[in-house]
């Protein structure tokens, strides 16, 4: 990748990503013109978004660390004023760190932000010049302004949810080269998830309440995918129908889009068990050309699934509603999670039956984690059941590593178990059955015109996987039976079923890595030395429902009694942050001395961004009650409680 230097202040925008070296990191793929292709993941959509929102006094590159490679100390790259590193999860954080470090060294401004910064900012204080919490769509250019008037902050935090609409149509130019490169492009069209699953952060970060891109700019985006030469979209939403009337306008538009472009794109996205309960959503997305959606089943347990809050998913025939989505030629990828409380080691053989019997095409299984922050780390640490082993594996060889103490087996049984059960599931006679399975249950099939694909395109597959996959002959013959039957009773779904046993494949690379000295690992494991995480958890559990009985109170004050209602977002984390730090864990239920203490502090704030606390008239009542509803339906609250943790987190360290 060539970077052009200019007389303008430079940025590079870094996507931070695992080590190429780690197969398992690349997507491999068939195209019928160019045989077997590996590619990365998906194009860097946060980065291409800052790059929309950087004015034209800069000049911008993107550096995506999983299609060009990590930078390293001895990576040629130029010099430039700022650079921006994007995270998205918390694997990546050692990376990030040695990002801020080789940057600033070489005198750049470095500043940080992503999932990962801001659901644990206090990870990265100190390896940055400045910190992004939470999005960036207002953040970021008041930065950029900042830096140019010489004075920049040390962190950035958008406390409430921008709208869509603010967010600029991605600048793809610096990168267009490199679409064919990857699998996926990447459309968000909303933010926010409806659910609260307990080891799930999603609605801390980007709120419960979703927020929508408009329909037209969403196509646009998709649009501009196909004239860059994306062979598919990932929609990057947290939950695609959670506003199902908002996807169905979405769909309505894609349908006719991909129709008319010489060769339809492929799409993929993330949705909830309730797809299946919506005929005309599974049509639309059928005909949309929807090949794979992320389905997180996670167990077939109704009482593990109430455990983890997953009350989606608890139905009376969730086999069944499976088989329905599929009957539409949408073929799933099937997530799960072994390690809940309810589970005891049988769950790995009732796990792979019911996996089998479903028919899912592509599936992913991993042991429970709990990311920091959720309700299940707030338990869990509550219970003392967070630890991991003193004696660890470097993080460069890419071991299996476990934060909870399982309940129903021990730790040692839970990684046996699963590895046994992956490796049970990715054997090409168990996906070759299922895909089978899925492609014999479809009853209405998608109404999108792909290209054909004659005997010499599979014959072409085979050829290449047998050499590239190292088949064996009874591998190749499961594989070659597999085809010959798809094209005997659905010719038009050939292509999919290539997908899926490319997505097979993929998962078994990714095992590989993922087992790499796994026995040093059970070793470790059955040393029993464990370090418990003892990190406290400041915020009471009972805070934040007595939050939702009294903000409103403090919202209405606040709006009435600041110069600027802008301000009410900082002003009540203020607030917030104030009131937990003075009541701490001893806080049980809100008391008379609590409300007042709350009034204080909301004077306090307001006398501090130059307001006169009570000054002004009384609201009319039409007025206090619009202030109240607005006060729960936007969200504000579940951002204010994540921001107060973060902040107190800080304290602490």
């Amino acid at each position: 990748m060539t970077l052009t230097p200019s007389p303008k202040p430079r940025i590079l925008l870094v996507q931070c990503g695992p080590d190429r070296r780690h197969v398992d990191r690349e997507t491999e793929d068939f195209d019928p013109e160019r045989g077997l292709v590996k590619r990365a993941t998906m194009t860097p959509l946060a980065c291409a978004t800052l790059a929309a929102l950087t004015p034209d006094t800069f000049t911008v590159d993107i550096w995506d660390e999983e299609l060009h490679g990590q930078l390293r100390v001895d990576t040629p790259v130029g010099d430039y004023d700022i650079v921006g590193v994007s995270v998205m999860y918390s694997a990546l954080t050692y990376q990030a760190r040695f990002l801020g470090g080789f940057f600033r060294d070489r005198g750049a401004t470095v500043v940080a932000g992503g999932p990962a910064v801001s659901a644990a900012p206090e990870d990265y204080r100190g390896f940055f010049d400045a910190l992004f919490v939470n999005e960036a769509e207002r953040t970021w250019p008041r930065f950029l302004s900042d830096y140019l008037q010489g004075e920049y902050a040390p962190e950035y935090r958008q406390i409430d949810k921008p709208a869509l609409s603010e967010s600029p149509p991605p600048r793809w130019d610096g990168i267009a080269a490199d679409f064919p490169r990857y699998a996926w492009g990447s459309v968000q069209t909303t933010r926010g998830c409806p659910f609260d699953c307990s080891f799930c952060d999603v609605i801390y970060l980007y709120g419960r309440k979703q927020r929508h891109k408009p329909v037209a700019q969403v196509l646009e985006e998709v649009r501009r995918h196909a004239v860059l030469g994306a062979e598919g979209v990932f929609f990057a939403d947290d939950e695609f129908i959670g506003d199902a009337g908002y996807a169905k306008e979405v769909l309505a538009g894609l349908v006719p889009l991909n129709r008319a472009l010489p060769r339809p794109l492929r799409f993929f996205t993330q949705v909830t068990m309730n797809l299946s309960r919506d005929a005309q959503l599974m049509e639309g997305m059928a005909d949309a050309n929807f090949y794979t959606v992320v389905l997180g089943i996670e167990s077939f347990d109704p009482a593990a699934l109430k455990e983890a809050q997953k009350h989606q998913n608890v139905r009376a025939d969730l086999m069944g509603d499976l088989l329905r989505i599929q009957a539409h030629g949408i073929g799933p990828r099937g997530s799960f999670i072994v390690g809940f409380d309810h589970d005891t080691p049988a769950v790995f053989d009732s796990l792979h039956a019911n996996i089998q019997r479903s028919h899912l095409p592509w599936v992913v299984v991993a042991p429970l984690q709990a990311p920091r922050g959720t309700k299940l780390w707030t338990r869990l640490r509550a219970e003392g059941r967070l630890a991991t082993p003193r004696k660890a594996l470097s993080r460069d060889r890419g071991a299996i590593s476990l934060n909870v103490m399982p309940l129903g087996m021990t730790r040692p049984q839970l990684l046996e178990g699963f590895r046994d059960l992956v490796e049970r599931l990715s054997t090409w006679d168990a996906a070759c059955e299922r895909i089978r399975g899925f492609i014999s249950g479809i009853q209405r099939f998608p109404r999108v015109e792909e290209p054909a694909w004659p005997e010499a395109i599979t014959d072409r597959f085979l050829r290449e996987a047998t050499d590239a996959w190292a088949l064996t002959s009874a591998e190749r013959a499961v594989l070659g039976d597999t085809l010959a039957e798809v094209r005997r009773t659905a010719p038009t779904m050939l292509p999919r079923a290539v997908f899926f046993l490319a997505r097979n494949q993929n998962e078994r690379r990714r095992h590989e890595r993922l087992f790499t000295d796994f026995d040093a690992v059970l070793a470790a494991e059955r040393l029993g030395d464990f370090i418990p995480d003892t990190q406290p958890v400041y915020v009471p559990a009972t805070f934040a429902t007595a939050m939702r009985d009294v903000f409103p109170d403090l919202y209405v004050r606040l709006s009435r009694d600041l110069p600027d209602r802008r301000d009410v977002p900082e002003a009540s984390r203020d607030v917030l942050v104030d009131f937990v730090s003075r009541w701490g864990e001893g806080f049980q239920a809100l008391q008379p001395q609590h409300h007042e203490f709350l009034r204080e502090l909301c004077d306090a704030a307001v006398a501090a961004r130059g307001g006169h606390p009570g000054a002004l008239a009384a609201l009319q009542a039409d007025d206090e009650q619009a202030l109240r509803t607005q006060a729960r339906r936007t969200g504000l609250l579940e951002a204010l409680l994540k921001d107060v943790r973060d902040e107190l987190a800080s304290w602490g360290r």
